[in-house]
């Protein structure tokens, strides 16, 4: 299972969730309910198995799943044939969890008329409903906000070990003044967020989580002025239980009539390459309808934000930068979680299989 893609997502700007102590793992990930396990209806994704699997998964001992599950929580290394089985479980909880997700295409609307997402045929839209199952079930983290959707890929699906998405959410803090946008110094102001970060981590030690260190820019702002969006991308890094593979943050701020459309995804540092140009394009899926553009402004009638374009950039970084790690954490827990989830499916199959056998 691979690791180093934890592509996860978070409500940024969200209250950060009332977590256990740093030492205490996050909460384990409900197991993922058994499929049908009849000899004439196999489980969901039993046909993308090779003929190899569906016999690795039939001959696998329950003790040995029982082992597998618990290496892959320790964090250990896996033979070449725990790999295969992990594999093979993947496939099946994938397929289990992806057949209940109802994915919208083309062009969908959000937020009660807010805005339309322009789909074409690379991308998929899930409501929020279907978002929040992935990111508490799916991913493992905490219940939280719930999100406005979220975008994925055509493929993987969200559930599988490589898939990613985008959440969105909506903050309506008023009209984002752009005119400081050119003007900003992103050096001085990457300068100013490590401080603010360095500060927060006080508390948070107080509080018993880890520190969580802004390494830096992993992509430096870049604002669109006709489009009237922004994208930026952070490298975090956690101390104890949160060290490792420093984490990316990648941020999209569309700007409307009165708030900001917020897309947010969270990655591994090494994934950049593959993300950058993803959320390039993402950003350009957004329009906001009539009545809510950004250009539909009324000064007579509308409240201004109290920041500018910076202070969207900067604005309370060190609790945003504490709620990345700690979703992050989850996801990954999650990852392990996965194959402890779909455990007693694998179980089940021994006896479709053993059938099967009989049968022939």
């Amino acid at each position: 299972m691979s690791t180093s893609l934890i592509l996860g997502a978070l409500l940024l700007g969200a209250p950060a969730p009332a977590a256990a102590p740093a030492d205490v793992p996050a909460a384990p990930a409900e197991a993922a309910p058994a499929a049908d396990v009849s000899a004439e209806a196999p489980p969901v994704g039993w046909d993308r198995l090779t003929p190899a699997q569906q016999e690795r998964l039939g001959n696998a001992d329950p003790a040995a799943l029982q082992a597998l599950g618990q290496k892959l929580d320790r964090g250990e290394p896996l033979t070449a044939d725990e790999q295969a089985l992990a594999d093979a479980l993947q496939i099946l909880y994938t397929a289990e969890f992806d057949s209940k997700l109802r994915y919208q295409t083309g062009d969908v609307t959000v937020g009660d008329g807010l805005a339309v997402l322009h789909l074409g045929d690379k991308y998929r839209y899930l409501g929020p409903d279907d978002a929040q199952a992935v990111i508490e079930k799916a991913w493992n983290n905490p219940p939280g906000e719930r999100p406005l959707g979220m975008i994925v890929p055509n493929d993987p699906s969200p559930a599988h070990r490589d898939g990613w998405g985008v959440i969105l959410t909506y903050v309506e803090d008023g009209h984002v003044d752009d005119a400081d946008a050119e003007s900003i110094d992103y050096t001085q102001l990457l300068t100013d967020m490590k401080a603010a970060t360095e500060e927060e981590n006080e508390h948070r030690k107080q509080l018993g989580f880890p520190a969580i260190h802004l390494v830096g820019w992993a992509e430096p702002p870049h604002y669109d002025k006709e489009r009237h969006s922004l994208y930026w991308a952070k490298e975090l890094a956690g101390d104890g239980p949160l060290a490792g593979e420093s984490s990316l943050n990648y941020a999209v701020r569309v700007l409307g009539r009165k708030g900001v459309l917020e897309l947010n995804a969270v990655a591994g540092i090494s994934q950049l390459p593959q993300i950058r140009p993803e959320m390039e394009k993402v950003y350009a899926l957004v329009e906001f309808q009539d009545g809510n553009r950004y250009t539909d402004f009324n000064p007579d009638i509308d409240t201004v934000a109290a920041y500018g374009i910076g202070g969207l950039i900067a604005g309370k970084v060190a609790m945003k930068a504490g709620l990345f790690a700690l979703i992050l954490k989850g996801v990954l827990a999650a990852k392990k979680a996965i194959i402890l989830g779909v455990i007693a499916l694998a179980a089940g199959l021994k006896a479709v299989f053993s059938r099967k056998k009989k049968d022939e």
